[in-house]
């Protein structure tokens, strides 16, 4: 699911790494191992240039969102290497001996008290895509494409923005934010104005704001970013052209099929769904399936942290002779409804729209016709087959197996446990979540004050500095009330997919990434199973699998933050399975 329930965001542990004598200087990567993960890192030490300087170095955690943290007492010693990251809650250090070899550094981590195992190796170090620059190209006025760096509050984390203004008639400017590290694209400006060199900026939606100054020369914007009582530095400098992320899979055209733009009557009155339709080249009629989109306001592509899946998707199946419908969410994007009034029986009646569109394409046979949905799109598509027979197959990617509120429940553990912080799941933790989960199932879920106190229960037991690296700011806590008592989440919570299964009779292929955090694995594959062969389905093919997350990347920890720095989008065993199951199902001497 890519909305995600952390009713408390992690407090960030710590691990590095390095190396002796003269040969520390350089690259490392490894891991902490902790109870039941690793903790995956990459330190980069610098050695002194004069005899009057001191070793330093800065430390990378992915699935803590932490780049370029500056190490503090970096002592490098015959083989001894160690060094500690300051300000972090627990005074994390780490203590290690570089081998003979020079090419690995073994130690032990200590936070908290605790002590755990690490190891670091000799490597290159990796250049991302859409690194923020260090010096701004020259220029007049606001119009163009801007990025930086923010470093919120006491978190030491790097949330890559960009800034895209547009000057309209007369001058006007609008604006637009891309949040690169956390996926959130095309979020509104308010304001924005530049008098003199003070450029002011207002966000509204975040509750935040934005005062800078422009250089000179118009390279840079030098400023302070605010957000609730949190005011961060923040340098803007202006970009050539708008950043584009590595994403080699991504195809593109000319296409050797057809593709064409549609739009089609919803589950809904008033709700008109736009969409695009990809057919093989070729005469006769083709096998067709439509692609179901997970939780969160989703546009054709399923768009997310710079990936489009299904793009990816839709073009792998349909060279290889199936058809592919996938469309905008209602109310997002091109389609027309409301979208915050939805809940996944809605969703799913779109579902149902869009497999009566598909079948009636005069190039589509209808008797092979099927449904693919990933994460909540899953059971959207669980929910069209148990009432339509004329579904030929279901895919279901990282689909929900179990109850959507024990979902949550081990969701929320395995993210905590790969950043390294599932100490933090104490007992009077998880009794306050259940506590919110069970007033959201009273009459009085939709009390946005009430759910406000539960949240705030929760984030009260932590320290300041916890709850700010968690980003407890305000319009945090505003985003979290307002999707909790959402039409969508009430309804959802209460979701249980084992009846639906069970009344699903044709051929369904269920798989799951092994490294998936919001959707785990083991549990959700049984369920599913379980929950088919409980109403005697017997084409049932199920399979795990190593690496990959949530969206199928091949991934180091699973963390939603590796998914927009992963360059793949989906792996290519995964479009192969897809593709070679669904044309085993619906070769025509088998469907008739």
């Amino acid at each position: 699911m890519k909305t995600i329930i952390q009713l408390i965001l992690l407090t960030l542990v710590a691990v590095s790494g390095q190396a002796a004598a003269p040969g520390a200087a350089g690259h490392w990567q490894g891991a902490i191992t902790l109870p039941g993960t690793r903790l995956e890192v990459a330190v980069d030490l610098k050695a002194p240039a004069t005899a009057d300087q001191l070793w330093s170095g800065t430390i990378d955690i992915p699935a803590q969102m932490l780049r370029g943290f500056a190490l503090a007492e970096v002592t490098v010693e015959g083989s001894r290497v160690a060094f500690n990251m300051p300000n972090i809650p627990g005074d994390p250090a780490f203590d290690g001996k570089m081998t003979d070899d020079g090419n690995q550094v073994v130690g032990d981590f200590r936070q908290n008290g605790q002590t755990f195992p690490f190891a670091l190796n000799r490597g290159e170090a990796t250049k991302r895509s859409g690194e923020t620059p260090s010096h701004g190209v020259p220029g007049r006025g606001l119009a163009g494409h801007w990025q930086g760096s923010l470093r919120p509050g006491a978190a030491p984390v790097e949330l890559r923005l960009v800034l895209h203004v547009t000057a309209g008639e007369g001058g006007a400017l609008s604006a637009t934010v891309d949040s690169i590290d956390q996926g959130a694209n095309g979020i509104p400006v308010s304001s924005i104005a530049l008098k003199n060199d003070a450029v002011t900026m207002e966000l509204a939606v975040l509750k935040a704001s934005y005062e800078g100054k422009l250089a000179d020369d118009g390279s840079e914007i030098e400023g302070t970013w605010k957000q609730g009582s949190i005011a961060t530095p923040l340098v803007f400098r202006r970009l050539a052209a708008a950043p584009k992320l590595a994403r080699p899979q991504e195809p593109k055209p000319p296409f050797p099929y057809q593709e064409r733009k549609v739009e089609f009557a919803g589950g809904a009155s008033g709700v008109t769904l736009a969409g695009t339709l990809t057919v093989p080249s070729g005469k006769g009629t083709f096998p067709g399936v439509v692609l179901l989109s997970g939780s969160g306001a989703q546009d054709r592509d399923e768009t997310l942290m710079g990936h489009r899946p299904f793009l990816v998707l839709a073009d792998y199946l349909t060279r290889h002779g199936i058809a592919v419908l996938r469309y905008d969410d209602r109310g997002y994007a091109a389609s027309t409804g409301d979208y915050a009034a939805a809940t996944h029986e809605d969703f799913a009646a779109d579902a149902g729209a869009a497999f009566k569109f598909l079948i009636a394409q005069k190039a589509i046979d209808p008797a092979r016709v099927g449904l693919c949905g990933h994460s909540e799109g899953a059971p959207h598509a669980a929910i069209v087959a148990a009432g339509n027979p004329k579904v030929a197959f279901v895919v279901m990617l990282a689909g929900i197996g179990v109850p959507v509120d024990q979902l949550l429940t081990r969701q929320r553990q395995d993210i905590m446990r790969v950043a390294g912080v599932d100490q933090l799941t104490t007992p009077e933790e998880t009794a306050l979540r259940d506590k919110l989960f069970a007033f959201l199932r009273t009459e009085k879920a939709t009390d946005k004050k009430e759910v406000r106190a539960l949240i705030e229960q929760m984030a009260a037991r932590y320290t300041p500095e916890q709850r700010e690296a968690a980003g407890f700011t305000e319009s945090a806590l505003d985003q979290q009330v307002a999707m909790l008592t959402s039409p969508w989440f009430l309804k959802l919570l209460a979701f249980d997919p084992g009846p639906v299964l069970a009344k699903v009779k044709c051929p369904v292929l269920a798989l799951n990434g092994e490294k998936d955090l919001q959707v785990s694995f083991r549990e959700n594959l049984d369920g599913i199973r379980k929950g088919l062969e409980t109403g005697g389905n017997r084409e049932v093919t199920v399979r795990a699998l190593p690496e990959l997350n949530h969206l199928f990347q091949h991934s180091s920890t699973g963390a939603i933050s590796e998914y927009g720095q992963i360059e793949e989008t989906m792996s290519p065993e995964v479009l192969q399975i897809v593709g070679d199951w669904i044309e085993r199902q619906t070769r025509k001497e088998k469907t008739g």
